[in-house]
Formats: C-alpha cells, sequence, structure tokens
C-alpha cells in the first residue's frame, strides 16, 4: 500500500513521512486560519456595517509589520524549534482567551474588531512557519517532491474548514469555531514536537539548525530590509511575491465587483461564491497532488515560475475582452488553482539555496510585510482608477496586464539568480584536485629545500636537491649556491650540476676553485660547467690543473670542438662522441650519460648517436637522451620517443619531450594513438602530449578518438579535452559528438547501476567485484562529468560534480538542482534522474538483466578490461561453468590481469568441479 501511495504521488521511498507530517502541520493550520476568517467576519458583520471592515483591513496591515519586527527580534534569541512550538502554543491560547470573552463578555465593543485583526495576524505568521519548517527539515531535491504533498494539506484544510466553519456554527454557534481553532492547533503542536524528536530535522547538520543559529542573524526589521536590498537574488524574490500578491488581489476585485454587478441579491452572491471556492478547491487539491511534483520535477522552477503569471496574462486578456462573469471565474478560477498548488510550491523552493542564517531571517519579512504591501498597493490601485477615475471593473485588466508584464520580468530576474545562488552555493564546497595538487606540490618543493639545504645530513640535501633537479627549472634556486663549499663531496658534485642545467653562469668564480676540489667527481663536474659556459679550453684547465677522469676529459673537449667558433672541427668531435657512446656496458655508464647530455647542447649533425642512447636499456641513459631530443626537436628521432612511451620508467620524460615538438607530430600522434596494435600503456600517455601542444589541430584528433573502448584512455582523452579547453578556450570542439558520447556513456552508468542490482551486492562494500563495479561507476560519473563541462564550458559542471560526490545531502542536493535547471530538457530528463537514482535503467537499456549469470555475462564481455577481471573473478567465485567459454577467452586476452585472473578463476572451477 504505500508504495503504491509512493508511486501514485510520484516520491521516493522516506518521502512519505515527512510529507505526511509536514501536510498534517499545514493541514491543520490552514484549517484554523479559514475557520478564524469565517468567524471572524461573523463576528465583526453582527456588530458593525461591512464598509467598516476597510479599516480594519488597513489596520491589519500596520499591525503586520509590528508584529513582524517583534517576531524578528524573538526568532534572534530563540532556537528555531522552540519558536515553532511556543508561538504555536501562543496562538491555541489566544483561541481559548478569545473563546471566553466572546462568550461570556460579548458586550465588549473592540473584541470583535481584535480578532478579525489577530486572525490577519495570525494568517500571516503561521503559515509562513510550517513552510520554514518545511525548508529546514528537506533538501533542495526531497523539496521538488514533497511540496507538492505538502501543498495539498493547505488545500484540503481550506476544503475542510469550510465544512467545519458550516457544521459547527449551526449546531454550537459562531463562537464555538474559537475552540476548534485552539485544538486543531494544539494537535499541530504536539506534530512539530514529534518531527523533531523523530529526527526529521538534523539538528546542526546540514542547514545549520543549532541552537545559537539565530544570533548570526540581523537585530530587527530594519536589518531585514537592509539584507533582503543588498542581495540581488533576495530582491527578485520580494519583486516576485510583491508583484503576485498585488496583480491576485486585484484580480481578486474585479471577481468580486463583476459578481456583484452580474447577480446583485445577497443570498445568491453568497451561494455562488461558496461554490466556487469549494470546486477551486477541489481542482486546487487534484492539481496539487497529481500534478505539482510531476511538473517540477520534468520542467524545473524556471518553467513553473511562468505558469501562474502566464495564466493571468491570458485571462486578463479575456476579461477585458469580453467583460463577462464567465470570463471573470475563469480568470478567479485559474489563478486560485494554479496559486495554491504549483505556484505556491514552487516559491517556497526559492528559498532553499539560501543558507540558514539568510532564510531564518528574510522569509519572515518577505512572505508577511512584503506579502502585505503588495495587498495594500492593490488596494491603492483600486482606489485611484476605480474609484477616482471611474474605470469599470472590466477596464481594470489593462491595469493588471501592465503589471502582469513587471511579474514576467521579476521571474526571469528571479529564475536566473536561483540558478547563480545555487551555483555559489555548491562552488564553496569545491576542491580542485589538480590545483590543489600543484599547489601543494610547489608549496612542498619550497619549503623542503628552505628546510634542507641547511640540514646536517648530507643525504637530505641530496634528496632536496634531486626534488629541485626532477622540476628542471630555468633559474636555480638562491640556496643553492651556497652549497658549493658544503663538506659533503656529493652535495657539491650535485650543487654543481643543478646550476650547470639552469644555465647559471653568475657562479663561475666559485666553481673554478672547484677544479682543485679533492675529490674527483666534484672536479670533474667543475671542468663541465667551465666548458659549458665559460667557453676556455679544457686541455689548458686540465694542464694547469689536477687529474680528472677520462669521460669528463672526453666530453669537456668534444664540447669545445663543436662549438661555433674558429676552434671548431666537428669531424674530430664525431670521432670522440662514437668512442663515449661506444658499447651498453656497465663500465661505460658515465662515459654514455655524459654523451647523452651533451648531445643536446652539440649543433644538429650527431643524430644517429642519439637515437643510439634512445634505445639503451639503461633508464639513466635513455632518459638523458629523451632530454636531450626534447631540447632538440627533430622529427626524424620523434618515432625513437614514441617508442620509450611504452617503459614505464622513461613514459613521463618521452611524454614531455615529445610535447616540446608542437603541432609539427601532431599527425604521427594520431596515427599512434589510434592504432591498436601498439601498447595500449604508450596510447594513454598521447592525451597529455596533446594538451602540451594545445593547437585545434591536437584537440581534432583528440575528437576523433572520443569513442575509444579502452575506458582509461577514453577518460584520459577527455581530461585533456577539459585542459585544452580551460588552456585555450577559443578552441571549438564538435558540440554533436560530445553529446554522442555522454549519451553512450550514461547508458554505460545505468548498465552499470543494472549489473550491480543483479549482484545482490553486500552493503558492507567488502565484496570485491561489487566494490570494483562501483569504483568503475565512479569513474564513469567522472566522465559523464567532463563531459558536461565540454558542453556547457560557461558553466562550473565541476564544482557540480564535486557537490554530488559531498556526503552533505544539502550540497548533494544542490548540485543535482542547479544541473536540473541549466541542461538542456532531453539531456536533463535523462541524466538528473541518473544522478539521483537507477530507477529508469530497465527502461533505457533495452537489454535487461534479470539474473545474477546474465550480470556477470555482462561484466565479462564488456570492453573494460578490468571490469572483465572482475567479471572472471565472478565465474571463478560463483561456479558458474556455463560461462566457462567466455572464461576461456580471457585467458588468450592481451591485457596480463585479465589473463591473470582468468586462469586463478579457471583454476577454482577446476577445484569446484572435483569436489562435485
Amino acid at each position: 500500500m504505500k508504495k503504491w501511495i509512493e508511486r501514485a504521488l510520484n516520491i521516493h521511498s522516506g518521502d512519505l513521512g515527512r510529507g505526511t507530517l509536514l501536510c498534517a502541520c499545514l493541514f491543520l493550520v490552514i484549517s484554523s486560519y479559514v475557520i478564524g476568517k469565517v468567524a471572524g467576519a461573523a463576528l465583526f458583520l453582527s456588530r458593525f456595517q461591512a464598509k467598516q471592515l476597510a479599516y480594519a483591513d488597513i489596520s491589519s496591515s500596520v499591525i503586520v509589520a509590528l508584529v513582524v519586527a517583534g517576531y524578528v527580534l524573538v526568532a534572534r534569541r530563540v532556537a528555531l524549534r522552540d519558536l515553532l512550538i511556543g508561538s504555536t502554543i501562543f496562538f491555541a491560547s489566544n483561541c481559548g482567551i478569545f473563546w471566553v470573552l466572546a462568550r461570556y463578555h460579548p458586550h465588549l465593543a473592540w473584541l470583535f474588531p481584535l480578532f478579525y485583526i489577530w486572525v490577519k495576524v495570525f494568517g500571516v505568521l503561521a503559515p509562513t512557519q510550517i513552510w520554514t519548517l518545511a525548508n529546514y527539515v528537506l533538501t533542495t531535491r526531497e523539496a521538488k517532491r514533497v511540496f507538492g504533498m505538502v501543498g495539498g494539506g493547505a488545500i484540503s484544510g481550506w476544503i475542510f474548514a469550510g465544512y467545519f466553519s458550516k457544521a459547527i456554527a449551526k449546531t454550537f454557534g459562531t463562537e464555538s469555531l474559537l475552540l476548534g481553532m485552539g485544538l486543531f492547533l494544539l494537535i499541530c503542536t504536539g506534530l512539530i514536537v514529534f518531527i523533531w524528536r523523530s529526527g526529521q530535522v538534523a539538528v546542526g547538520g546540514a542547514h545549520g539548525m543549532t541552537e545559537g543559529s539565530a544570533e548570526s542573524g540581523p537585530r530587527n526589521l530594519f536589518a531585514s530590509v537592509q539584507l533582503v536590498f543588498s542581495s540581488s537574488y533576495l530582491r527578485a524574490i520580494a519583486a516576485v511575491i510583491c508583484i503576485s500578491s498585488l496583480v491576485t488581489t486585484l484580480t481578486g476585485w474585479q471577481f468580486l465587483a463583476l459578481m456583484q454587478q452580474f447577480l446583485v441579491k445577497k443570498d445568491a452572491i453568497a451561494a455562488f461564491y461558496g461554490n466556487f471556492n469549494f470546486y477551486a478547491g477541489i481542482l486546487s487539491l487534484l492539481f496539487q497532488l497529481v500534478f505539482t511534483t510531476r511538473f517540477l520535477r520534468r520542467f524545473g522552477i524556471g518553467t513553473a515560475l511562468f505558469v501562474l503569471p502566464v495564466t493571468v496574462l491570458l485571462g486578463s486578456t479575456g476579461l477585458a475582452v469580453f467583460g463577462t462573469l464567465g470570463a471573470a471565474v475563469a480568470l478567479k478560477g485559474c489563478d486560485q488553482v494554479l496559486r495554491y498548488s504549483l505556484d505556491k510550491s514552487t516559491t517556497e523552493l526559492l528559498y532553499l539555496p539560501l543558507s540558514a542564517r539568510i532564510k531564518l531571517q528574510v522569509k519572515w519579512f518577505i512572505d508577511t510585510v512584503i506579502w502585505r504591501l503588495g495587498d495594500g498597493l492593490a488596494g491603492l490601485t483600486v482606489l485611484i482608477f476605480a474609484t477616482t477615475l471611474h474605470l469599470a471593473a472590466r477596464q481594470i485588466s489593462w491595469i493588471a496586464l501592465l503589471l502582469v508584464t513587471g511579474w514576467l520580468v521579476a521571474v526571469v530576474v528571479a529564475r536566473r539568480q536561483y540558478v547563480a545562488t545555487l551555483k555559489e552555493s555548491i562552488s564553496q564546497h569545491r576542491v580542485d584536485a589538480e590545483q590543489a595538487a600543484t599547489s601543494v606540490l610547489d608549496r612542498s618543493t619550497s619549503d623542503l629545500l628552505a628546510a634542507r639545504l641547511s640540514a646536517s645530513d648530507p643525504q637530505e640535501i641530496l634528496y632536496a636537491l634531486s626534488l629541485f633537479e626532477v622540476e628542471r627549472q630555468r633559474a636555480a634556486h638562491p640556496a643553492i649556491r651556497s652549497l658549493l663549499s658544503h663538506p659533503s663531496a656529493q652535495v657539491r658534485q650535485k650543487a654543481i650540476t643543478i646550476l650547470s642545467e639552469s644555465g647559471d653562469k653568475t657562479v663561475r668564480p666559485d666553481i673554478e676553485p672547484l677544479l682543485r676540489d679533492a675529490d674527483l667527481n666534484v672536479r670533474t663536474e667543475a671542468l663541465l660547467y667551465l666548458t659549458h659556459h665559460a667557453h676556455v679550453d679544457p686541455l689548458e684547465l686540465m694542464q694547469d690543473e689536477g687529474d680528472f677522469a677520462d669521460f669528463s676529459v672526453s666530453s669537456a673537449v668534444v664540447a669545445f670542438l663543436a662549438r661555433p667558433g674558429e676552434t671548431q672541427i666537428l669531424e674530430a668531435a664525431q670521432q670522440i662522441l662514437t668512442a663515449m657512446v661506444g658499447e651498453p656496458t656497465p663500465g661505460r655508464q658515465r662515459h654514455r650519460v655524459q654523451a647523452a647530455r651533451l648531445l643536446g647542447e652539440l649543433p644538429d649533425c650527431f643524430d644517429p648517436l642519439l637515437s643510439n642512447l634512445l634505445a639503451d636499456p639503461d633508464p639513466v641513459i635513455a632518459r638523458e637522451a629523451i632530454h636531450s631530443a626534447g631540447k632538440l626537436r627533430k622529427r626524424r628521432l620523434v618515432p625513437d620517443l614514441l617508442d620509450r612511451l611504452v617503459h614505464q620508467e622513461l613514459r613521463v620524460e618521452a611524454a614531455k619531450a615529445l610535447g616540446e615538438f608542437g603541432d609539427t607530430i601532431v599527425g604521427a600522434l594520431r596515427d599512434h594513438l589510434g592504432d591498436s596494435s601498439v601498447s595500449i600503456e604508450a596510447r594513454r600517455e598521447i592525451p597529455t602530449i596533446m594538451v602540451k601542444i594545445g593547437t585545434p589541430a591536437a584537440a581534432h584528433v583528440l575528437m576523433e578518438n572520443l569513442m575509444e573502448s579502452d575506458t582509461t584512455l577514453r577518460f584520459r582523452i577527455i581530461s585533456a579535452l577539459n585542459k585544452l579547453r580551460r588552456l585555450h578556450p577559443e578552441i571549438e570542439t564538435d558540440a554533436q559528438m560530445l553529446e554522442t558520447v555522454l549519451a553512450a556513456e550514461i547508458l554505460g552508468h545505468y548498465r552499470s547501476y543494472q549489473i550491480l542490482d543483479k549482484l545482490g551486492s553486500t552493503k558492507s562494500g567488502e565484496d570485491p567485484i561489487a566494490r570494483a563495479l562501483t569504483e568503475s561507476m565512479q569513474q564513469e560519473l567522472e566522465r559523464i562529468s567532463r563531459l558536461l563541462g565540454l558542453l556547457y564550458p560557461h558553466l562550473d559542471i565541476h564544482s557540480a560534480y564535486l557537490g554530488l560526490q559531498s556526503k552533505n545531502v544539502s550540497v548533494h542536493d544542490n548540485a543535482l538542482e542547479f544541473l536540473d535547471n541549466v541542461l538542456k530538457p532531453q539531456l536533463r530528463e535523462m541524466l538528473v534522474p541518473l544522478l539521483e537514482r537507477a530507477r529508469l535503467a530497465q527502461r533505457l537499456v533495452h537489454t535487461k538483466i534479470e539474473n545474477q549469470e546474465q550480470a556477470v555475462e555482462a561484466l565479462v564481455t564488456c570492453d573494460d578490461p578490468w571490469l572483465r577481471s572482475c567479471g572472471a573473478y565472478a565465474i571463478g567465485t560463483f561456479g558458474m561453468r556455463s560461462l566457462e567459454g567466455e572464461l576461456n577467452r580471457c585467458l588468450n586476452d592481451a591485457d596480463p590481469l585479465l589473463r591473470e585472473t582468468a586462469r586463478a578463476a579457471k583454476l577454482r572451477l577446476e577445484a569446484l568441479a572435483t569436489k562435485a
């Protein structure tokens, strides 16, 4: 039964409990208010003339402003829970006092006007309290689902109060209605207490409802006014409320005037008005329960805000043209049906992105003072145009049309500000992982250099220097120069190397004395530095100074002979370099390392030697050769660099060097990226190189490969496109291709939900299959968010994605609401339910997964090697011999992890067969 009700109301499991409680609270409050209106009007008219109601209405407007001012002061000092409960009990006790006075002291002249005004104040404050409670209990997404149900309680209360008032007044007298009001308010107080004690409100949680939450709010009504007018979003909400109240009150006056004009007699007017309210209430209730939630979830707040003003616009046009009672009934009927159903729920949703502090203070002001301000402006409009200028009720429609235009403008601004406020809300919780990682690395390096370069342990200094060397900065850190006189020979040698790499010529006077250093390695590095940067003959230096290693002598002589000028002898340099490269034996490592480093500084005539070194099995030698190839940017070395992408130790350096070539090698990279015979590890490095190149041609190659079957490579391609768009916003992308890939990713995510559901994963997360699938689904979701970022570069989609990952329910729902308001309708209909829950998986994915075996089969036959490994593991774990053929195919797969997992699963199957 519960599931049927949830399905009928289009709400989620768990929404029904909170929705019912809030619906009951609003039902009781509105019932009390309508009963009070009936009793107040009847008691007032029993003593005074109807025309004197105008004075009471004017007085109530002033008193409402004063009461709200006092209410704000109380709200600042009292916790929300105590405020709601205390004020409801206060209103209930007032009803009892008024009943006693009306029953035993009816002669008091001031009693009935006072009660009439009290009802007006109660009608402003009490319903607003319940809507505020609903704003705190529900998140943005929950509110979209449940507000329709809650609003239905208000309409039901309106209908119920009419029957209750008629029956009680006829049987027990009008005064008895006051006791009914008090009883309903006491029941409402109990429900509020139950909502709090049942844990429906997370005190101090997402909405920050702590005991002292009001302490940070404005101090008085004037502060609330300042707060509203200081925010463009709050001004937009206030404008929507004020203008809608003005227009609705004005059209309500037209309805009453035309009803009096056509029906004349008092009894006929009363009967017609009663029937109108009854049927309009029923239609409003049906619309609220059946259509409001579905409309909000399908079209969002932006569209819903336009429904009532557009309807009033059409209705006012019809009334201006025809001027009949039927036209007035149609206008007022549509207004009343929509105002207390869709429009009320939509207006309440506007407050949800606001923080608890702001919401608590401004909502009372807008929903009371601003609302009553609209009523007062409507009265002023009638006074000017109907009383003074003698315009007929029909002609007032032209004034209404002008006001509706302003209403539509306010709605446009409110919708735009609503999305901006949601964006700001989720952006506050954004952590840009890449940017954070970069700043942490830079900060860590600087801190480490500052702290470690003065350390007593040489190993700590060497470690700090190695970090600096990895970054290959153009300018050396000033602290490194002081290390040239460090007691440790290793530290002195490393300092010279880094200074030479950075091209720092200012330290030459400090380097020259090191030619006589006691350590051979230090002398060697000093000789190489001076040969490269001081342009001196190394033979003269060696003649004057001590002994040097043969590789340093050779390197220095080559640098001297290859340098342009009168001393240049390239043939001799070639012979010495060839001897240095020699055979790749362990004893020749230093010679080959020095040759590889030197080739990056020499003229463009030693390519064969560099190719030889690029293929060296020693990663130290190959790394130096790669670095030199990147500096030289010779296209004939590109194939050699591409080959090094396969090696884990060298792929980062190779990718960095290839990026130095720029647009000239995009064609070669495209062929490499699309060649399935190339190692997948090498292909996965291509997107990073494309980002380094950063040209439209590079982006085009990435777009061509967006449908790559390997999920890791596809993710890197998408990430590379994100970085390219961020670094080069002028580069255009194919929107149609992006939408196609996005649709495929979304369908794949639905399929993952199907598989996870049928696997019956444990909630503890200990099931390795389910855990792996869940991680894969997280990667799918990130790919989806990055594709959205490419489709909507002007929106902060990454913040929304991080908001969706948040454990804070309010942040998560605000992020979802943001996407719900900015995506295209077709994409929103497909994606938002997926992010909210996977209910549509069976409908969108044509092939159903009906059992565990089909779920495992879907895993083992997919494109992702990791998920196929999970499927192979499941075959062995669950003993699924029917899928042994798929397992055999996994044994011959190119992915090593998949083959290993399949072999283990095969052994498991054989063991289970032996036991059987």
